[in-house]
């Protein structure tokens, strides 16, 4: 009798041994590092890439010794074919850097902004090449010496709105401005240095810092920061920040918020 029990106790034993082998089995195909635990990377291309690439757009000023500020932007075109989240740097020439991390979530053609960290060592002309295996496009900054404030002016209607503005992309309440932009048109009197800003409406601003080159109508982008609060459409005042154009008035366009 002694020896049935203690057979049918090594019975219970392997039986229990076996059921919990098998929950850690299943626990661990269930809870492990499968592909649906991470996120998928994004399949993307530079445009035009790899023949030639569609021109990149510099902004902010490069000056010996001036550190990089939020205004030190490169917007490219990328052609997306796969969402998901996605990383693109260069390397570090000159003291500074360029690059951008997030997630695409539609495909197709669409403009991404790097943004620029670190200082500036010497005058002089620098290529930067964004990391990408089939693309040798590149885009040159140009580091000199700080140039005088230009002068120059908004274009605007006369009921004081912004002359052939566009606010390109989605604005949706509660998630943070990415590659987000306020385009408007200006009228250049002298080449030189720049600086336009919106006030803060709605957790989001627009600025831009950077240097004209050429006189006349032309347009610019400004770059938006911040996260919507709330949904609606809300009214933003472009205005010169420049010592040459302390008279000149804001224009106003509005920014709708879903």
């Amino acid at each position: 009798m002694k020896g049935i029990k203690i057979f049918m106790a090594a019975l219970c034993f392997i039986f229990l041994a076996l059921v919990y082998t098998s929950c850690q089995k299943e626990y661990s195909y269930e809870g492990g590092s499968g592909a649906d635990s991470t996120s998928e990377t994004s399949s993307y291309i530079l445009e035009g890439e790899p023949a030639s690439c569609f021109d990149f757009s510099v902004n902010g000023n490069y000056n010996p010794g001036a550190p990089l500020t939020i205004d030190n932007t490169v917007q490219v075109m990328v052609n997306v074919s796969s969402v998901g989240s996605y990383s693109i740097k260069t390397a570090t020439i000159n003291g500074i850097s360029f690059s951008s991390s997030g997630n695409f979530t539609s495909t197709g053609s669409q403009e991404l902004i790097l943004h620029g960290t670190g200082t500036p060592l010497n005058p002089g002309k620098f290529s930067y090449k964004p990391n990408s295996s089939v693309s040798q496009c590149s885009f040159d900054i140009n580091v000199t010496n700080a140039d005088p404030p230009s002068t120059y002016e908004l274009a605007k209607n006369a009921d004081g709105t912004c002359s052939n503005y566009s606010v390109p992309g989605s604005f949706y309440h509660g998630t943070p401005l990415n590659n987000n932009i306020m385009a408007i048109k200006v009228n250049v009197m002298a080449p030189g240095n720049f600086t336009i800003s919106t006030n803060t409406v709605n957790g989001m601003t627009f600025s831009l810092t950077g240097n004209f080159t050429t006189t006349g109508l032309q347009s610019i982008k400004l770059i938006g920061r911040g996260t919507p609060k709330d949904v609606g459409i809300f009214s933003f005042t472009p205005q010169i920040i420049d010592a040459n154009n302390n008279n000149n008035s804001a224009c106003s366009l509005d920014v709708y918020v879903f």
